[in-house]
């Protein structure tokens, strides 16, 4: 949510990241008349304003007023070179009050590839996401506070594609609702922020080139992958030598995590695009001073590989999608007095985790102390997982943000249930298993809430969640799944055994 441009100058000519082909994606850069944001377009009731509240740590986006007939935001991007890869995902960040509503599923996605610099169209592709969006009011309504509303919340959507022909060097990504529905202007509008645009040799999703070869299009190449330990992988350039040892460790940043891969059924890059953050005004740094100017973290994680059985984890739990404003002065969030402040930490994951024969899970007053206070996993964006209990040892589920946090008393941001803002590779639509969007800190992973198409896992009769919030099967082992609306929302015990950790600072 801070300026795209920003965040291209802080990477160097050097870092190898998967780059945001957008300029100003996030919208903060207005034009002269600051009724649109530069290098956009819109059209219809589509608006430029503050997409949030006033009780949120937001930023500048665009507001579609189903009230209205339609409404169309869009940007060209020029100079795509297709050595570069053929496959491109473009994402944005939506979240729908809860009276947005359109008839014949109007809320579209557009790629209109292009030739001759963005003069010359060549073919469209379209993808309709109202579905995604009722699906996820129906499915996610009691992720929210006090069990309503857990679908108004940010989330991530996206849309891959191959490019379709040698000429295309130009696309026009485009967002745009028609037949609006709602009667009520009030609660009636989608907002739309971060526009990206990203570029892969690969799908991320698995699909195939017409003309692939028929090998698994999901899988890296076996030639140059190097096997960390359990299901870990990377994927090491040609000729490179990434074996990791105590003297030669393998560091994995937002510049390479696109090559470190986890095998659980598809191969999974878990933490791209999640591993940069910004502290945002209002926030504290590490030292306990206020910022007042937004500041790019790049290793708001980071992974380490030394050859051991277990990665170390470095995180500095900046969250990287909008908060509440805290202290909570408005007590939306229960006149919460605590600030966000980066709070740096280092942890130590198991490579390939071992099950714990004596563990048992958490009682729901947490009387057997199955589960500490405090941290008890990682998401992939590096903010901390806690149990469902506040300090009084009451349920704390209705004492988050929109995006399911809230910071503690010593000012650490944390999820107590299901963050749906946490970006993840894969866009969690409900239509398939979930991706995964962190581990326990025994090295199982925490997925989504997703058993298959259109089942949760925690309402799963074939496959059924234990007391821990875990199963297994034959694909990815054992594992976690969130449960929106039911107890324990992440993990109820470690099923696995937990190796050592540090706290902030080791």
């Amino acid at each position: 949510m801070i300026n795209t441009l920003l965040l291209m100058c802080a990477l160097s000519a050097k870092d190898e990241a998967v780059a945001n082909l957008v300029p100003n994606g996030s919208f903060d850069l207005a034009n002269a008349a600051k009724t649109a944001p530069t290098g956009f377009e819109l059209s219809g009731q589509a608006e430029y304003l503050f997409a949030g509240y006033q009780d949120e740590i937001a930023s500048a986006g665009i507001a579609f007023n189903s009230s209205k007939p339609a409404g169309k935001v869009s940007a060209t991007v020029t100079g795509l070179d297709q050595s570069k890869g053929k496959w491109i995902r473009f994402a944005f960040r939506g979240m729908a009050e809860d009276g947005f509503n359109v008839e014949k599923d109007a809320l579209i996605m557009k790629i209109a590839f292009m030739s001759k610099g963005g003069t010359n169209q060549l073919d469209t592709a379209e993808r309709f996401i109202y579905r995604e969006l009722t699906k996820a009011r129906a499915d996610l309504a009691v992720n929210g506070k006090e069990g309503k509303q857990g679908a108004e919340a940010w989330r991530t959507y996206d849309f891959e594609e191959l490019l379709p022909f040698a000429e295309v060097d130009s696309v026009k990504i485009s967002i745009e609702f028609k037949n609006g529905a709602s009667k009520e202007k009030k609660g009636s509008y989608f907002f739309v922020d971060d526009f990206e645009l990203t570029q892969y040799s690969r799908s991320l999703r698995g699909l195939k080139e017409p003309k692939a070869k028929p090998n698994d299009p999901k899988a890296p190449d076996p030639e140059n992958l190097v096997h960390l330990g359990g299901r870990w992988y990377f994927q090491a350039k040609p000729g490179q030598n990434v074996a990791p040892s105590a003297t030669a460790p393998l560091k994995v940043d937002y510049r390479n995590a696109d090559r470190l891969f986890y095998k659980a059924g598809r191969w999974e890059t878990p933490f791209l695009g999640a591993m940069t953050s910004w502290l945002k005004p209002g926030f504290l740094d590490a030292k306990g001073e206020l910022v007042k100017e937004a500041r790019f973290v790049p290793d708001n994680v980071v992974l380490t590989f030394d050859g051991s059985s277990t990665f170390r984890f470095a995180n500095r739990n900046v969250p990287n999608h909008p908060t509440a404003k805290f202290p909570d002065t408005y007590g939306t969030q229960g006149y919460d007095p605590n600030y966000i402040q980066e709070f740096p930490g280092n942890f130590r994951l198991a490579i390939e985790p071992k099950m714990n024969p004596s563990a048992v899970p958490m009682t729901q007053d947490n009387r057997n102390r199955a589960l500490p206070m405090g941290p008890v996993g990682l998401a992939v964006n590096g903010v901390v997982f806690f149990n469902p209990f506040d300090g009084n040892m009451e349920w704390a589920v209705d004492l988050m943000d929109r995006c399911c946090g809230h910071p503690a008393p010593n000012y650490q941001y944390h999820y107590h249930k299901y963050p749906i803002c946490v970006n993840t590779p894969f866009a969690d639509n409900g239509d398939e298993h979930s991706p995964i969007i962190g581990f326990g800190f025994d090295g199982i992973p925490v997925y989504g809430p997703y058993e298959g198409d259109g089942i949760m896992a925690k309402d799963s009769k074939t496959n059924p969640l234990n007391g821990f919030n875990a199963h297994e099967d034959a694909e990815r082992g054992v594992h976690y799944h969130v449960t929106p609306g039911k107890f324990p929302f992440i993990i109820g015990g470690y099923v696995g055994q937990v190796t050592m950790r540090r706290g902030p600072g080791g």
